[in-house]
């Protein structure tokens, strides 16, 4: 096959509009006696790539598919279609792209945001757009479920790198410390008034998870604001994402009350008793092979 020209790849790929006889017509390579169609090329080129492809992009996507295509046939050579674990995987791929179908085609709502409802997000949100601030700052992560009172209350007259430090390192609170530089939109929301209000020098203490707790020393604070054209992407897809999950949480919670679900605490004991058979084969197994070994 020799190169592919941008307008080769335009006529063929505008062909596909015609309708879908004329789509699945249209065949790009022939690896024995299976074809690969436009309408395969057009998807690999999506998954690649926005935009018009490139000659190279074009011809390195059909040989990706030639490979494949190679691949598939000889793992259908090979039965591994029959394979337990490679018809589970199908499966599994099967009911993903099913239920994701369905969400996005009859469950998320499919109007588009208005700018009027991304003009008033973008108001309603200074301190992430038009009052923006990136704060420079020493992150102590103590190693702790909960800062201890009497620690607090010394850190409230701790302003410095050093200082910080010498209270922690005093009451033998271990910690990890990292220099960062964050923007108010990279920061909890929740938090977002302790970091509005605060000081060079001030250490902002945030909520802790999983026995870690950080401290947040602001070191530096600069103006960096965004207008309102360069946020109103940012805001456009927050909101679409923020409405799609409230709309499938919502259609899963009429589905969960008119469905019947049971849980069986079989599954656990069943999960136990295989996985005990899996120990019981290997050491079988293992012991064979040593009698073997030994003879």
């Amino acid at each position: 096959m020799g190169r592919w020209s941008i307008a080769m790849v335009a006529s063929v790929l505008t062909a596909c509009g015609s309708g879908k006889s004329a789509q699945t017509s249209q065949v790009v390579a022939k690896v024995d006696d299976s074809e690969i169609t436009v309408s395969q090329l057009s998807e690999a080129l999506g998954v690649r790539s926005a935009g018009a492809p490139s000659a190279d992009i074009t011809r390195h996507t059909v040989d990706s598919l030639i490979d494949e295509q190679l691949l598939v046939k000889s793992a259908l050579d090979n039965k591994l279609d029959r394979d337990p674990a490679v018809v589970q995987a199908l499966e599994r791929m099967r009911r993903q792209v099913l239920a994701r179908a369905y969400l996005e085609r009859l469950v998320v709502p499919r109007e588009a945001i208005s700018a009027a409802e991304q003009i008033e997000y973008y108001k309603q949100h200074p301190a992430l757009f038009e009052k923006r601030k990136m704060f420079q700052m020493m992150v102590y992560t103590v190693n702790a479920p909960e800062v201890p009172a009497a620690v607090r209350t010394e850190l409230n007259n701790a302003h410095t790198v050093d200082d910080v430090a010498k209270v922690l390192t005093a009451h033998n609170v271990p910690y990890d410390a990292q220099s960062l530089a964050r923007g108010a939109e990279q920061l909890p929301l929740r938090d977002l008034p302790k970091f509005e209000v605060a000081k060079v020098g001030d250490v902002v203490a945030l909520e802790g998870s999983q026995g870690r707790v950080p401290l947040m020393l602001i070191t530096g604070i600069q103006d960096s604001p965004i207008s309102v054209d360069r946020a109103q992407p940012i805001i456009q897809q927050y909101l679409v994402n923020t409405r799609n999950a409230r709309a499938i949480e919502e259609h899963l919670k009429q589905a969960r009350a008119t469905a019947k679900i049971a849980y069986f605490d079989s599954v656990t004991a069943a999960a136990t008793e295989q996985m005990a058979a899996q120990l019981q084969n290997a050491v079988t197994g293992e012991a064979k092979k040593t009698a073997v070994s030994l003879n």
